[in-house]
């Protein structure tokens, strides 16, 4: 037990505290001794409970229980060995009935599998980790983090001591330094037969018809037999059949560069012996320079067919592909100079293809074009994708209020399958994504309404104006999937609500993934509802839907019918009926469009042919609209979008709307204009690339030229196969030589635009690609031993084998504090009144001294107790004596009677003086003793009366 103080500062108010009360004394001269002692009592007590009070007195026990952290490394390297849990349970069994532990799995990242708990069963490693790398510094951290301060704790881990990410040495200084020891317990993993292809090397840049080697490095742990086959891209190039040796191998294979364009190599091996099949391919870039080759794609047949011909009378190559073999990987794009969508619909693009597409513009320098048609912007659903993103243009009209007013009313299905599709797509979440999606595409004069139904319908959104647009969306995001499906009821009350609504359209779009009753009367509803100018479109969502019914709807309420084989088109869906339900969009008036003199394409500077139709968009910010419609419309359009550059016209290319500017002489010599501009600008870079992998880390190596000065700025996009943006700065570390690092802790490819900077201007850039194919997890391991003494020699940490050890050992002493500041404020309450009542209340001065001596009169009650038998003692003594005094004179009496008689009988006879001598001595000496008891007594007698009265 101990006593500590928060802010032991405020103790230094008990030294004027105690001036103060010295003062007080000695200026009270009058007042009687028994009161100032009971006043300055009081006081000094209620003075020192405030200031401990106010100094955070704490009361201090000392932790007796332990709390261990179990932290496991479950990366690929661990193999899943079976000699963790056995350490476990055997390690938890030796602990206190009070001892906590917990576990915490650890791989790429850490995560906690079972939270501290002081039950005895251990329970099977369950969480899931990243097992593609190792980062033990995570582990220790977040281990360190579990342990409460007052607590006695220590960190064990679990591993082969191999970490490829992290610093677990700094990790476990930091963990002493707050009084948490960290343990380990190694577990070395053999690495068997195993061959690991470790590099391909390829030259950076290439021209067509040059011949050139692709190197192939080969490590093993064996001697064995191997075939080496090469791709480019999924065709195979070369193979060969090699003797691999215990080491380094290197081999080489002889291409010559045939097609232009950025390429990926591929190099895979099948040796006769190995253990790991993961880390036998490994992939290499090259850029083969030639003329630029231009990606289009259409709609629909014939959408692009002049467009192909002027390019190509302007020697441009065009590639044109259909929708589905849009390039599956980023790398694909790399070989387009530009993409043109031309009328294409957002239903019939993935988002994975719109976000592939949307970063080879932005990060790659890829250009883009969108070309009208009844299937494109807004009226394609591409309201909010990435691709909008990229374009010069919103799909939706921002400031046309004077547009007629829409009324829309959502009919959503939010039965128990609209939970996940085959895919693991959260139907419902798309469902409600796509409602608010709609909601954003209109205006305030619009009207909105939600249903949804299962069994039964009700209203999610009444039917209301389009002003309190966040409340409708809070709405709509609360629907939750439950329940059967009935269709008839809910469109039922969807026709009631939306006739209704006063504006000058009304449209109902029905979403469902179910099946319903066929007994009901459609027909007859659909009728009414198309007879008050209603219509009604539907969306049959997966397979299980029925579909037949569906088309039925759509086609008796004179709306459109969709398919969805993926949740994901639900919202693109919804944002095109939308559009195309305010029939807004398209703007069919023939006009001329007027040349703003924006932009550098000397055609538009002629006399220029008229438009019939386009699609109504609103310019973005800071883009360049150079031709506008009479309505201040954008009908040519461009911008800078990152390192591409896009454009947006926002008529038609086959002549439905524009036949006048496909027969316009200038019209081919224009599009070559347009799609070179979207080209690459930027110079390409003269510096030599390398990248390399090093662990969980990717390496970019930049090599200036020899006599060119080092760039003001450098910086890599590192681009992986899920699109996700990592921008690095490359710093120098050599003369003429920068470099950056970057994570690459997953598998995959690594798309990296390396970019040269002038005040914040890109003036040169260069592409390059690295590919991991598999963890360094799988290759083949250091000694895992010897690193795993080296940083816990370095962190300060110790070396564990048996697991009785994990709960032992010396830890350092904590304790666990208790304030008790309330309980002295609530003394020095109490104290108070008391303090009042003594200095305020008029007692007479005996009862202050009686008060005053109540203390002492406890301390002296011993001694008193001893004075009364002395008392006592000497009491009985003196009665004694009074007794034998009177014994001996009766006793005198007696005895003299008889002699006198004689004498007298003989005369008044005188006695003789010796006797006389000798009794009064005796009776002297008597009275001596008699008068020495009475003397002692008498003086304790009048010492406690004195005390009495005082």
């Amino acid at each position: 037990m101990g006593i500590n103080f928060i802010q032991p500062l405020f103790l230094l108010l008990l030294l004027p505290v105690a001036y103060v009360i010295i003062t007080w004394w000695r200026h009270q001269k009058q007042m009687p001794i028994g009161r100032k002692v009971t006043i300055a009592t009081i006081r000094s007590l209620l003075f020192l409970l405030l200031v401990l009070a106010l100094a955070g007195t704490q009361l201090l026990t000392p932790v007796q229980a332990k709390t261990i952290v179990f932290v496991v490394d479950r990366s690929a390297s661990m193999k899943d060995d079976p000699r963790v849990l056995s350490f476990l349970r055997e390690a938890i069994g030796q602990k206190q009935a009070a001892d906590k532990y917990a576990v915490i799995a650890v791989g790429a990242e850490a995560a906690v599998d079972q939270p501290l708990t002081i039950r005895q069963e251990v329970q099977p490693l369950g969480v899931e980790v990243n097992r593609n790398a190792t980062n033990l510094a995570e582990g220790i951290r977040l281990a360190s983090a579990m342990i409460p301060t007052n607590a006695r704790g220590k960190v064990v881990l679990l591993t082969d001591g191999l970490e490829t990410n992290g610093d677990a040495a700094r990790q476990t200084r930091l963990a002493r330094e707050r009084g948490i020891a960290v343990e380990a317990v190694s577990l070395q993993q053999p690495n068997g037969d195993e061959v690991v292809l470790t590099s391909v090397q390829v030259p950076q840049r290439l021209y067509a018809g040059e011949e050139y080697g692709i190197s192939v490095d080969v490590e093993s742990t064996i001697a064995t037999e191997a075939i080496l086959r090469l791709y480019e891209g999924n065709r195979e190039a070369g193979q060969q059949t090699v003797q691999i040796g215990k080491g380094n191998n290197r081999f080489v294979f002889s291409q010559k560069a045939l097609q232009q364009g950025f390429h990926r190599y591929r190099v895979e091996i099948e040796p006769r012996q190995d253990t790991v099949a993961a880390n036998n391919q490994a992939t290499a870039y090259t850029q083969v320079a030639g003329a630029p080759v231009v990606l289009v794609a259409e709609g629909h047949p014939g959408a692009a067919s002049n467009l192909i011909q002027a390019l190509e009378a302007g020697n441009i190559k065009v590639e044109l592909r259909d929708l589905a073999l849009l390039p599956k990987e980023l790398e694909g794009y790399k070989q387009f100079a530009s993409i043109v969508l031309a009328d294409v619909p957002a239903t019939s693009m993935t988002d994975a293809d719109m976000e592939r597409m949307r970063t080879a513009v932005r990060d790659l320098g890829i250009g883009l074009i969108m070309t009208g048609g009844k299937d494109s912007f807004g009226m394609g659903g591409w309201f909010q994708t990435p691709i909008e993103e990229a374009l010069p243009v919103h799909m939706d009209l921002k400031g046309k209020e004077q547009l007629p007013s829409l009324g829309l009313q959502l009919v959503i299905d939010k039965s128990g399958s609209m939970s996940s599709d085959a895919r693991g797509a959260d139907k419902m979440a798309l469902a409600r994504e796509a409602a608010i999606r709609a909601t954003t595409m209109m205006n305030a004069q619009d009207s909105i309404g939600v249903i949804a139904f299962d069994d039964t319908p009700w209203d999610v959104v009444a039917p209301q104006s389009v002003t309190k647009l966040d409340e409708i969306q809070q709405q709509i995001s609360r629907i939750q999937a439950d329940g059967g499906t009935d269709i008839f009821p809910a469109l039922q009350l969807g026709y009631e609500r939306v006739k209704a609504m006063n504006t000058q359209r009304k449209h109902v779009i029905l979403l469902t993934d179910g099946q319903s009753a066929l007994d009901d009367d459609y027909e007859g509803l659909l009728q009414q509802m198309t007879a008050e100018n209603i219509t009604v479109s539907t969306v049959a969502l997966g397979d299980d839907s029925d579909r037949s019914l569906l088309e039925m709807i759509a086609g008796l309420g004179k709306g459109r019918y969709y398919f969805a084989n993926d949740a994901e088109s639900i919202p693109k869906i919804f944002s095109k009926e939308t559009a195309l339900a305010s029939r807004t969009f398209i703007v069919e008036k023939p006009q001329v469009p007027g040349y703003t003199g924006v932009g550098a394409w000397p055609t538009l500077k002629q006399a220029l042919p008229p438009v019939r139709a386009y699609i109504a968009t609103t310019p973005k910010q800071t883009a360049e609209s150079s031709l506008m419609s009479a309505d201040d419309d954008p009908i040519l359009t461009r911008w800078q979008y990152g390192l591409g550059r896009s454009v947006a016209w926002t008529s038609d290319l086959e002549g439905k709307w524009s036949p006048d500017w496909v027969a316009w002489g200038g019209n081919s010599r224009l599009w070559n204009e347009i799609v070179a501009w979207t080209f690459p600008q930027i110079t390409e870079g003269a510096w030599k690339t390398t990248t390399s992998v090093n662990g969980a880390k990717g390496n970019v190596k930049v090599t200036m030229p020899a006599g060119r000065s080092m760039p003001q700025e450098m910086e890599a996009v590192v681009l992986n196969q899920e699109m996700k943006r990592e921008v690095i700065k490359l710093k120098p570390v050599a003369p003429g030589v920068m470099e950056g690092e970057f994570e690459t802790a997953d598998p995959g490819t690594y798309m990296i635009q390396i970019s040269q900077k002038n005040q914040g201007r890109v003036t040169a850039s260069q592409t390059t690609g690295l590919t991991v194919s598999y963890s360094p997890e799988y290759g083949i391991h250091a000694d895992g031993e010897k690193e795993l003494q080296e940083w816990l020699s370095a962190g300060g940490g110790n070396q564990i084998t048996k697991p009785e050890e994990a709960f032992g050992g010396t830890l350092p002493d904590k304790w666990d504090t208790q304030s008790i500041s309330e309980w002295l404020l609530m003394l020095a309450a109490l104290l108070l009144p008391i303090d009042i009542a003594v200095r305020r209340l008029q007692l007479p001065d005996q009862w202050w001294v009686r008060l005053s001596s109540l203390w002492r009169l406890r301390k002296s009650t011993s001694a008193d107790s001893e004075q009364q038998a002395v008392l006592s003692r000497l009491g009985e003594k003196r009665s004694v004596t009074r007794r034998t005094r009177e014994e001996r004179t009766d006793d005198q009496k007696v005895v003299s009677a008889p002699l006198i008689h004689p004498i007298g009988t003989a005369g008044n006879q005188v006695k003789p003086a010796a006797i006389k001598n000798e009794q009064a001595k005796e009776q002297k000496e008597k009275q001596g003793k008699q008068a020495q008891p009475d003397e002692t007594l008498n003086r304790l007698l009048a010492a406690k009366n004195r005390k009495k009265s005082q």
